[in-house]
């Protein structure tokens, strides 16, 4: 059992660099596309901090959920105020709510798995 939980533990750190990394690439890149809708890009915005909270979480990276949600956020903030000073990026609020939305979600998950698993 505490080797499948050591496996769960590095794979999710692995996994949580290279998301982040891929990430920040993608975020920072120009988005071709002759369809953009706002609604998808916020569903996009929700999906991926959902997931980015919900590995920090399981990579164990610190002992107190609310601290992953607070950089998990501050990570979603800085991405935005770093998209203000590319030209072919923008700063949105909306994208900061939608990133909030994910993380406040993932904190239900977490808080339901927790239930069900105490020993993690």
């Amino acid at each position: 059992m505490q080797e499948n939980m050591n496996i769960l533990l590095n794979g999710s750190r692995v996994l949580l660099v290279i998301s982040f990394g891929v990430i920040t690439f993608l975020a920072t890149q120009e988005i071709i596309s002759d369809f953009q809708s706002s609604i998808n890009d916020k569903v996009i915005h929700l999906a991926c901090f959902f997931y980015l909270t919900t590995i920090s979480w399981l990579a164990k990276i610190l002992d107190k959920d609310l601290w992953v949600y607070v950089i998990v956020l501050a990570y979603g903030i800085l991405i935005e105020v770093v998209q203000m000073y590319i030209p072919y990026r923008s700063f949105e609020l909306l994208d900061i709510l939608a990133d909030f939305t994910g993380i406040l979600l993932a904190s239900f998950f977490i808080k339901f798995v927790k239930d069900l698993y105490p020993n993690y």
